[in-house]
């Protein structure tokens, strides 16, 4: 999808910043589902405080580093993910926000974020993985 599929979303650099060749060398731009993917993963990896004058932006989730792999640490990861994008990221309407243990990997705990970019399109889906600490 492209600019021309959301024009609303605009475009930006891509992440993390890296050099594109064309016809000179240029930063790597992005634009679409790409654009707002990108934005919802450096949102969610921001910690709160570390933004001088947005205090409140990015999801804090540096605090489960040391947790165990709990239903708890799950659903308050959940609930730290999906208030971080409603208050951060105006472009999507969250859906779901979902947050399990990521199979054998005893450190992960996978948050399966349900979006939609404009509320009459189709809905899309991030996965993105965090690293928790060890056994409960």
């Amino acid at each position: 999808m492209t600019d021309q599929d959301y024009p609303q979303v605009g475009r930006g650099w891509a992440f993390p910043p890296r050099w594109a060749r064309t016809d000179a060398v240029r930063v790597a731009m992005n634009d679409g589902i790409d654009h707002v993917g990108e934005a919802m993963v450096i949102l969610l990896r921001t910690g709160l405080g570390s933004r001088v004058m947005r205090p409140s932006l990015g999801a804090g989730v540096d605090r489960y580093v040391f947790e165990a792999r709990t239903g708890d640490v799950c659903h308050r990861l959940a609930d730290d993910v999906r208030r971080a994008l409603v208050l951060g990221e105006p472009r999507v309407t969250v859906d779901s926000v979902t947050a399990v243990p990521a199979g054998t990997a005893e450190d992960r705990i996978d948050v399966t974020i349900e979006y939609r970019i404009d509320r009459h399109r189709r809905p899309n889906s991030l996965v993105v993985p965090f690293t928790v600490g060890g056994e409960p």
